[in-house]
Parts: structure tokens; sequence; C-alpha cells
């Protein structure tokens, strides 16, 4: 029913995502991994976890890390009618994705994608601007209109096949090149606050996760000096470990409520 799609360049966050869909999923689906650095312990845990009986498949691996281009791939291979692109700084969802969103692309026919809304608080925006920027399209299923990306989506397999190939470089808006390719064919891409995640986006939470220097450093890589001065500057003001741990907790269980 579901093909979980994951570019790994963060095993950190990459585990509990997965542990998370593993644990969180209950119809038919798959996990498809696509490694992009060398790293034997995230080796190990992917085997652990499919000798366990996990539906994981590997499907590639480029430890120089060919970052976002390796999701045309992934896409190509589901083998399941909802294909999810998923950041690997995703680390906890919301239950019934899967039945939430074919419940809405059975209803919507001009639907060919969602976006996950996200946990925001002071600390985080998940990515995903204020909503005051979207606009209310349903109610009932939480369906919004507004700047949305794939930090979290989901798609009809029918529907990526329809937009044809997708030539991605390294760093790469994959999700809202695929909404605006949708829209030029007169399907509609949405944010839907019916499915949930914990997307860990800036420098407070990235400390807890024990990643505040690693994003510091990708982000350095690819340019973003927007993002490296948003965390160097936060780094005196890091929040107390006990509290951050409390707040992630709290975060996990609000999120294992269907919302």
């Amino acid at each position: 029913m579901i093909s979980y799609c994951i570019a790994c360049f963060r095993p950190t966050y990459c585990r509990k995502l997965i542990d998370q869909l593993v644990a969180k999923t209950t119809v038919r689906y798959e996990i498809l991994v696509w490694i992009n650095l060398r790293d034997p312990s995230f080796e190990d845990f992917l085997a652990d976890r499919i000798e366990s009986g996990a539906p994981i498949r590997v499907l590639g691996r480029t430890p120089e890390n060919s970052g976002m281009s390796a999701y045309p791939v992934l896409f190509a291979a589901a083998k399941f009618e909802m294909i999810v692109q998923i950041d690997d700084d995703v680390v906890c969802v919301s239950p019934l994705i899967a039945e939430r969103a074919r419940e809405i692309f059975d209803r919507f026919p001009q639907v060919g994608m969602l976006t996950a809304d996200v946990w925001q608080d002071e600390l985080t925006t998940g990515a995903r601007p204020p909503i005051e920027q979207y606009q209310e399209i349903s109610r009932e299923f939480g369906l919004y209109d507004g700047p949305i990306d794939g930090w979290f989506a989901i798609y009809r397999k029918t529907s990526l096949t329809a937009i044809g190939s997708l030539r991605i470089g390294r760093y790469h808006a994959i999700g809202c090149e695929i909404k605006a390719r949708l829209q030029s064919i007169g399907q509609k891409g949405f944010l839907c606050t019916r499915i949930k995640v914990f997307h860990v986006i800036g420098p407070q939470y990235a400390s807890h996760f024990g990643m505040l220097d690693f994003e510091i450093g990708k982000y350095a890589a690819v340019g973003r000096q927007e993002l490296v001065r948003w965390y160097e500057e936060e780094r005196p003001k890091l929040r107390p470990a006990g509290e951050l741990a409390r707040r992630v907790e709290q975060i996990q269980a609000s999120l294992s409520a269907a919302p």
C-alpha cells in the first residue's frame, strides 16, 4: 500500500525514523533506503531490522553523498500505490499515515501530493512557514494550500509517473518541483494537518540529538550561511539537556496520538 523512500546522510536521525515507520505502520509497506555515507554501524542497524522482519531494501550506496539525486531511483523502485519522500531528519511520525492519505486521495481525485504538517514551537519551525500563509481547502480533511516541500511528502504513484523523469542535483527542493509539475497537469499538492511529523530543524533540538556541529558543517558546505549563523548564534543559549529531553518526550507522546 505505501512505499517509504529515504536518502540517508544522518543515521543518528534515520535510525529513529525507521523505527517509527516500523512501529506505526499498520498496512502493507516497504522502506527503501539509499545510503549517502559510509557507516558500518548504520549498516548493522539495517541488517538487524531486516533480520527482525522489517521490509527494508537498500537500493544503493554513494559514500561521497549524492544528496537528493537518489530519490528518482527510489521512486522508480517503489512497488506500492503511494510513495513517500522523507527527509532523513524526521525522527517521529503520527500513526495512520497510509490510511489517512488513502482516504484523501480517494475523496479528492485532483490531489496528487500531500505534505505532512510539522511540530512547531518556539524552538523549531519544522521548515514550515506560518499557517497564516496557507489557504484552508478542507477543514474536515485538514488540507491547506501554500508552500510545501518534501520533508514528508506522500505522492500517488500514478502522479509521479505522469510528470515524467526528474533530474535532481545534489541539493534540490524536489518536493517544490514536484508540486509545480503536478500543477502543470492539473493536479494539486496540499499541506495535510491530519498527518504530522517531528522534523528536526533548529539548533536547540539538533543539540539534544548530538547533531549541532554536524548540521553546522553540512549547512556551511552547501552555502546556507543564514542557517549557519542561526545555529552558531544559538550555541551559547542552548537549553539545559534535561529540559530538551523532556520536550522531546512530550513531542513524541503528542505525535503518538492521531492529529
